[in-house]
């Protein structure tokens, strides 16, 4: 039976090593963050099945790292748990109106914890075992083919896909893109595909002509996305309409396929389910990632080389001056820049610029 993950986010490096400890001995993976910022990081990376917090940290708080974890589709369910050594009444009425599970006041048993920990991983997983059932559905019922490939090999296909191209699901094994696609098709194909599966493109649209196990060559409409990181080696998703269909049926179909990947637990990326939602609708060539001058270009967002820098090391909790010192330059000037970053961004203090930052892969924590 596979451990579950536990993440404690506690910037008390004594404290955090007993939770470790007391975890590990029960039988569950513990993983350790020492400040807001970097829990935040480490559950978009490892998506935890529970998160333990606590709420007294700086600069980025117990109440602040939930409501980014919240305001996620990739973490939004994940059972959070806060720790606290307050038992002020009306700190934990706030944090439960914000919607957390639990709040564990020190000092506990260690039996209470445990109990809380597993009453809310079994509720957790319950909703995961829905939310898989209706993606199944869902997929089962689709009129477009839905097909899941890594590198050349497709590993999985739905009905509307063996019905479209007159084979069996059960011949998944032999097929592959370079195959399905055609030689020609592929050689025009492969370096969008490529870009997609190394995060420099987001999505792509194409109409292609497809053999099908008939011998007939029909015309189809095909969007490949990035999808999730298995053992090192990126999946893609496809879906696959005749190309007669208005495109826009097919715009509907992976609307409604976010809804329910939203609910369910298909080891898809948080990634792959902003982009469904968002760059799927945009034009190709709107979705890289483009350099400018040493910097990047990201959600219409234009950063130096220097900002990042600054962005960097206040995302890491250092002092403006500490900061300053690292890059050699003023006081005043990291001030500016982070002036600067926040406008661009909206941000109204460093914490929501951060929180951007995190969201945007913006950083390394």
């Amino acid at each position: 039976m596979t451990k579950r993950k536990v993440l404690i986010i506690e910037d008390d490096l004594a404290f955090s090593t007993t939770l470790k400890n007391i975890l590990v001995l029960n039988g569950y993976e513990a993983d350790v963050a020492n400040s807001g910022t970097a829990g935040i990081q480490r559950a978009y990376e490892g998506k935890p099945d529970l998160i333990l917090c606590d709420i007294k940290m700086s600069p980025v708080n117990g109440y602040q790292v939930f409501n980014v974890l919240k305001d996620s589709s990739f973490t939004n369910r994940i059972p959070f748990i806060f720790i606290t050594g307050k038992s002020d009444l009306r700190e934990i009425r706030f944090g439960m109106e914000l919607g957390v599970d639990d709040y564990i006041i020190k000092p506990f048993q260690n039996e209470t914890l445990l109990r809380s920990i597993q009453v809310r991983i079994e509720k957790y997983e319950a909703l995961i075992s829905l939310g898989r059932s209706r993606y199944q559905a869902f997929v089962e019922n689709s009129t477009n083919g839905i097909f899941l490939f890594s590198g050349d090999q497709i590993f999985e296909i739905n009905p509307a896909f063996s019905r479209l191209m007159g084979c069996r699901q059960t011949d998944v094994t032999s097929l592959s893109i370079s195959k399905l696609f055609g030689s020609e098709n592929f050689q025009r194909l492969e370096e969008r595909i490529d870009k997609c599966a190394y995060g420099l493109l987001n999505s792509f649209q194409d109409e292609i002509e497809i053999e099908v196990a008939s011998g007939d060559r029909q015309n189809f409409s095909v969007r490949i996305a990035r999808g999730s990181e298995q053992n090192g080696a990126s999946v893609l998703i496809g879906l696959l309409a005749p190309a007669s269909k208005n495109v826009e049926s097919v715009s509907v179909s992976y609307s409604n396929l976010v809804q329910i990947l939203e609910n369910a637990d298909v080891n898809l990326t948080e990634n792959l389910s902003r982009r469904l939602q968002h760059e799927f609708q945009l034009d190709s060539s709107q979705t890289e990632r483009k350099p400018s001058g040493g910097g990047v270009l990201v959600a219409d967002v234009e950063f130096s080389k220097r900002e990042l820098e600054v962005l960097q090391l206040s995302c890491q909790g250092l002092p403006m001056k500490t900061i300053a010192d690292k890059l050699f330059i003023a006081d005043r000037t990291v001030e500016s820049h982070r002036a600067n970053m926040m406008e661009k961004t909206g941000a109204k203090n460093i914490i929501e610029l951060i929180i951007f930052a995190l969201k945007h892969n913006l950083v390394d924590i």
